[in-house]
């Protein structure tokens, strides 16, 4: 009698152990009722209740062959081969019975074995792989974006270094005088490429620096932003006057000094100055201006280009390599710069604001840099 008074507590406790669990526990009996299920368990499959069979639960979640995506027939599933007396693991997908959506999942079965031998029950643990499997649909899509962005300039690159030689070529062979002015823009659209492929490859190391954690800032006691901000202009002017199609203005104070890291305020600035070009396809103006406001130097960048729809407002910027959907997604990039203005400018103490009405309605993005006394 001991004993069974003994026994009460430790069933709570092992019911509470497998409640607490975050991997899906499901306990089924040689007759097919499904003894236990815990609540990550019924999370998992979307389920508000626990099916009173296991024969109920399979045709609630409709279990599949996670590569063939072929039905697994009842003796074929895990709790079937446990209940043979089999240990098994397999990869599945299973439908959440709430939602509708398929998920993947590993499943291990375990029999449970009674005082003779007999097997008495099988365990069922589940465990979601939906985030290893997010992870790499991620990588691949980001492995094919970097791959093109990469491969894009190079084709240009290619080509005019074949006419610049073909050029000097017919120059020594035919003695005719080479069009230096042709050739220095030529030499300038090369020079364009390739700092368009160095800074690809310099958001990608500040990504992987970010995720190793050593993604740095070197203050300054007193960084004056109105030179920075007029230069970062200045250089994005002098292409958009070739272009003809964008008009860069700047309003800022004489001066207004912070705290701060230069080298990355501009990075930022090239980042942010750079998308309203890019996203501003059919051209217009693009401001920056910069001012104080209750304690912070504020640093707003607005276009009249595609804007940013509302879904997407939560989407970018937040993590790297998040883009925006729809039209956004058809313009070159990896989708790190507004990742990395966001790192620089919370390393500062300050924010990152991102705001756009919708569809061709423009965006504005402000960089918020607390101003010390």
């Amino acid at each position: 009698m001991p004993g069974r008074r003994g026994s009460k507590p430790l069933e709570d406790v092992q019911d509470a152990l497998i409640d607490a669990l975050g991997e899906g526990v499901i306990v089924v009996t040689s007759d097919d009722r499904v003894a236990r299920m815990n609540p990550a368990a019924r999370d998992l499959l979307g389920l508000d209740n626990v099916p009173r069979t296991n024969t109920e639960l399979r045709a609630l979640i409709d279990v599949r062959d996670a590569k063939t995506d072929e039905p697994i027939t009842p003796a074929a599933s895990p709790v079937a081969r446990a209940l043979r007396g089999e240990a098994h693991r397999s990869e599945h997908s299973v439908r959440n019975a709430r939602t509708g959506e398929r998920r993947s999942v590993e499943a291990v079965s375990t029999p449970v074995r009674g005082s003779s031998g007999e097997v008495a029950a099988a365990i069922l643990i589940l465990h979601d792989l939906s985030a290893r499997d997010e992870a790499q649909r991620q990588r691949d899509e980001f492995l094919s974006i970097v791959s093109h962005e990469l491969k894009t300039p190079l084709t240009p690159l290619k080509a005019l270094a074949q006419l610049l030689r073909a050029r000097m070529r017919r120059s020594r062979e035919g003695g005719r005088e080479l069009d230096l002015d042709s050739f220095d823009r030529n030499l300038a659209t090369i020079e364009r490429q390739v700092e368009r492929m160095n800074g690809i490859v310099t958001d990608l190391l500040e990504v992987s620096r970010a995720g190793r954690g050593t993604f740095e800032l070197v203050f300054e006691p007193a960084v004056d932003l109105v030179p920075l901000v007029r230069d970062a202009v200045q250089k994005y002017a002098v292409a958009a006057a070739e272009d003809g199609r964008h008009r860069l203005t700047v309003d800022a104070p004489n001066s207004l000094v912070v705290r701060a890291d230069p080298a990355r305020i501009e990075q930022v600035l090239m980042n942010l100055i750079g998308n309203a070009v890019k996203y501003s396809p059919r051209g217009g103006e693009v401001d920056v201006r910069l001012r104080a406001r209750d304690g912070s130097a504020v640093i707003e960048i607005r276009d009249a280009g595609i804007g940013i729809p509302p879904d997407d407002l939560e989407i970018v910027g937040r993590k790297a390599f998040a883009r925006g959907g729809g039209r956004a997604a058809t313009f070159p990039g990896v989708g790190v710069g507004l990742y990395i203005s966001r790192l620089v400018a919370e390393g500062h103490g300050g924010a990152l604001e991102i705001e756009s009405e919708g569809d061709d309605k423009g965006t504005t993005v402000r960089v918020l840099i607390p101003v010390t006394t």
